[in-house]
């Protein structure tokens, strides 16, 4: 609310149609005024239906989803420019693929080394990354089991595994 309150003006969101049906139906007092309350809604839904640009203070940022797989459930990962960002993934399907040529960066999920069966785990986010052959490559929403400096070591180097203050620079 502090954020909101801060800014003036609802924080915008995006969502596809059935996640915004689902944030809809479980939290619609945060994009409508329940008649009972004294708090204001605080987000702003827009909906993904394809590319779309985010305004910001350096101007337009476009966005274009990738659909993938998150255990049962379909989400979606985001290509911006060069960069792609897919940190809740089990799998990717054939019709995604595509979104991944000419990859500057890939931050992408690496949950533990054991598979899971709604995160990618390090073996096969390491064959995506050698199938995709971005430039470079960002391990994130690794557990607490997969320590940073070997897993630092035992990758290419092309790959890195993410942390706290990381900051990563692109043209877009």
């Amino acid at each position: 609310r502090m954020v909101v309150f801060n800014r003036g003006s609802r924080l915008p969101v995006w969502a596809d149609a059935e996640t915004s049906e689902a944030l809809i139906s479980r939290f619609a007092y945060v994009f409508v005024q329940p008649p009972t309350s004294a708090y204001p809604p605080i987000l702003e839904l827009n909906a993904i239906d394809g590319a779309f640009d985010v305004e910001g203070a350096a101007g337009p940022l476009g966005f274009r989803p990738i659909r993938v797989q998150h255990g049962r459930i379909e989400a979606l990962g985001f290509r911006i420019g060069g960069l792609a960002y897919l940190p809740d993934v089990s799998e990717i399907p054939p019709q995604s693929w595509g979104d991944f040529e000419g990859l500057e960066i890939w931050i992408l999920d690496a949950l533990r080394r054991r598979p899971h069966p709604t995160h990618a785990h390090l073996e096969r986010s390491l064959e995506w990354i050698a199938r995709a052959a971005p430039r470079h490559a960002v391990l994130t929403n690794m557990h607490n089991d997969l320590d940073h400096s070997i897993v630092d070591a035992e990758t290419p180097a092309n790959v890195t595994p993410a942390h706290d203050g990381m900051v990563l620079e692109i043209d877009l």
